[in-house]
């Protein structure tokens, strides 16, 4: 009876320490499941405040000078749990800081215990210009490159290029489905970078390279930076609203102060020979025509400048083209987004372009081998000449041009204790 007796407390022993583990076990799992939920919350919750930055909706909100809060509730759990996401947004306009979220999502079980996960954040404009060359829907092309063709990157807000060492950010993408022939064709040009297409690309000629910053010298092609997974957003164009100022004809100045100053600008079409349109201040211009710059003629941004141009027509960037002498990609931007299928754009200048054009519906031809920095958009971008070379501005991927209307991202994204 003794031996009996040992080993039923034996056993009852065993048996309470598992019990005990497997409770330990279900509370152990029923917390992490609650934890999953409250990041589940929280990101709902981001996803709720981006809709209201974007469609600027704060209606459901409550707004305290530059605060805003909302709480979200009626989410639903097994055995009896529930779900709230509390949200509080901080420079909500954007008018006098960076807007900053702040979420918390709570996860309450039927006996009225809670677990919480925070996520903070911030936002700020998605970026838009985050390739080199972008082909929207069809195919860039520099099939006439020799080994003097060099894409590669810098960034404009640490200094002119000449100055930096280059990187290997520069990303050639083509988001065509076309299966017929390879999609990026950039024949014996050096890319230091990346080619990311979504079905046959890229092709390249016996010297042709592409390489990343530890790509070994003996390899020319390397295949780890060849991507299948294109990425180019598309944002609608924002029209310039408001009064407006006819543009001259001739030669003029723009700038402070005299006869005509910075503003937005309007003109039916410019087309200029020998004239000299000089910029030295914040310039809007709204071209309901084509925009041809001929022979001598050109656009000239001085330090001090901008100049964003919205083109309904054609371009041509022909003569003396358009010269930044700020050196900013960002100073410099030229959109045309319309549908209209002859709408076509060529610069065949020998004039540095520091700039960036975004025109997903229409095609881009390049016919010198100009000095391009910044970044192209198009439907697709040909380049009909052996030697372009393009200097890819990361800082790009840190701007927002007024004339796009670029919706509000998540820039960062962390857990905080609770």
């Amino acid at each position: 009876m003794l031996a009996a007796l040992c080993f039923a407390s034996v056993l009852a022993l065993a048996l309470a320490s598992y019990l005990t583990l497997c409770l330990r076990s279900a509370q152990l799992s029923t917390r992490n499941l609650n934890f999953q939920h409250g990041i589940e919350l929280a990101e709902i919750g981001l996803e709720e405040t981006l809709w209201a930055m974007n469609k600027n909706n704060w209606s459901s909100w409550s707004i305290s000078v530059k605060t805003a809060k909302k709480t979200l509730s009626g989410f639903t759990y097994d055995n009896g749990a529930t779900g709230t996401a509390a949200m509080t947004v901080t420079n909500y306009d954007g008018t006098t800081g960076i807007p900053t979220v702040t979420v918390t999502g709570t996860t309450t079980l039927a006996n009225g215990t809670s677990t919480n996960r925070v996520v903070t954040s911030t936002l700020g404009y998605a970026p838009l210009f985050v390739n080199a060359l972008a082909g929207v829907s069809d195919r860039v092309k520099l099939t006439s490159a020799n080994t003097s063709c060099i894409i590669d990157s810098y960034d404009s807000s640490l200094g002119l290029y000449s100055a930096q060492t280059p990187t290997y950010a520069a990303v050639v993408m083509s988001g065509s489905t076309s299966t017929s022939s390879a999609t990026v064709q950039f024949n014996n040009a050096q890319i230091k970078g990346y080619v990311t297409t979504l079905s046959t690309g890229p092709s390249y000629s016996t010297s042709g390279t592409l390489r990343g910053p530890s790509t070994p010298l003996t390899t020319k092609i390397d295949a780890s930076r060849i991507t299948t997974s294109p990425y180019q957003p598309l944002f609608s164009e924002n029209a310039p609203t408001g009064a407006a100022t006819v543009l001259p004809t001739g030669s003029f100045t723009i700038k402070p102060g005299g006869a005509y100053p910075g503003g937005l600008y309007t003109s039916t079409g410019v087309n200029i020979w020998t004239d000299t349109i000089t910029i030295q201040d914040h310039v809007v211009l709204v071209i309901s025509g084509d925009l041809t710059i001929n022979w001598f003629a050109k656009i000239w941004v001085k330090a001090g400048g901008s100049l964003e141009i919205h083109v309904a027509g054609n371009l041509s960037l022909d003569g003396n083209g358009i010269q930044n002498d700020t050196y900013l990609p960002q100073n410099l931007i030229i959109i045309a987004t319309s549908n209209n299928p002859y709408t076509g754009f060529d610069m065949t200048t020998n004039t540095p372009f520091y700039g960036v054009i975004y025109t997903p519906n229409g095609s881009l031809t390049i016919g010198n081998s100009q000095t391009i920095y910044g970044s192209l958009v198009a439907q697709s971008i040909t380049f009909s000449t052996t030697a372009p070379i393009v200097h890819y501005d990361v800082n790009l991927r840190k701007v927002a041009f007024s004339g796009i209307s670029t919706p509000y991202t998540i820039l960062n994204w962390s857990q905080v204790s609770p």
